[in-house]
């Protein structure tokens, strides 16, 4: 069998020399350099050794020799960093906002005062508390039972910033939700907000599970044309649903705090579903183009 000799260059002028056959793949050299090196396998990345427009190689499930490189490749290494698994993030970002929510419902007096505790709840207020809950916990029963990662990892970092962003709203959001003090806006609005809440949390949902439908397995990197439903209208309908089911809870709730989580939300999944939309352009052309899908916002973004 034919074989090629791949020299990697990593920190500090260090060379380490491989040997594999024509067909193995880049998650196959990963082994192979974490086994000579002790790194580990998650935070190894390679891109080709040339000075300009140099060829990354990150499909672990690509031939090495289908990246065009020649039978001798001369490749960089570079550290990932510190890295944890997509799933663990998700569980504890989402984790942070029910926790805060939860142990404001308590009304503990060195918070809301003596007399909190004894009061009793809005039924806007509670019914704020268990919209919020009720969507979080979702977003843990898809992370566990739902969703398959094309990736096993992300870098550490993530899990601070995704905290910081999901925590930090749930604590602000989750004080004047849970306060005596709380007013609720008139009935017709709660009931408008609530049904909006409602019906975008079910299309998120429905979106989630077509998306799991469409990759064969966990770690897959195959993908497609996603087809029916509002996909029809936007590349990202989840997070049109995402954003707009916060809306509907803003309405319901008319937290000013709300507004604002809602729409720090928007932008940073707009960027995504943006990032996406031009994925998908780039790997089907025009056969993705000719749809006239929008990225986010039907007919607008």
């Amino acid at each position: 069998q034919e074989t090629m000799n791949i020299t990697i260059s990593g920190s500090k002028g260090s060379k380490t020399n491989v040997k594999l056959a024509t067909n193995s793949t880049v998650l196959d050299l990963k082994k192979e350099y974490s086994k000579a090196t002790k790194k580990s396998i998650h935070r190894i990345s390679f891109k080709q050794d040339v000075d300009t427009n140099p060829v990354r190689l990150d499909d672990d499930s690509k031939t090495i020799e289908s990246y065009g490189l020649g039978p001798s490749p001369s490749l960089i290494f570079k550290d990932l960093g510190p890295q944890i698994g997509y799933r663990t993030v998700f569980l504890v970002e989402y984790f942070g906002p029910m926790l805060f929510v939860s142990l404001y419902a308590l009304r503990p007096s060195f918070l809301f005062g003596e007399a909190a505790s004894s009061t009793p709840f809005n039924w806007v207020a509670l019914l704020g508390v268990c919209c919020w809950n009720l969507h979080f916990l979702k977003r843990e029963l898809e992370t566990i039972f739902v969703h398959k990662f094309s990736r096993p990892t992300m870098p550490l970092s993530n899990l601070f910033k995704n905290c910081a962003y999901y925590w930090c709203f749930g604590a602000v959001i989750g004080y004047p939700l849970c306060s005596p003090a709380f007013v609720p806006p008139s009935d017709t609005q709660v009931y408008i907000g609530l049904a909006i809440f409602a019906l975008c949390e079910l299309g998120n949902l429905i979106c989630h599970l077509m998306l799991s439908n469409m990759r064969p397995a966990e770690g897959s990197t195959a993908r497609s044309i996603p087809r029916g439903f509002l996909f029809e209208l936007v590349a990202c309908p989840n997070y049109t649903f995402e954003v707009a089911s916060w809306v509907g809870f803003s309405i319901m709730t008319q937290i000013p705090f709300s507004y604002l989580f809602t729409l720090v939300g928007f932008l940073q999944m707009a960027d995504w579903a943006m990032k996406k939309h031009k994925g998908y352009k780039k790997a089907f052309d025009g056969d993705y183009t000719k749809l006239k899908r929008k990225a986010i916002v039907p007919f607008l973004y």
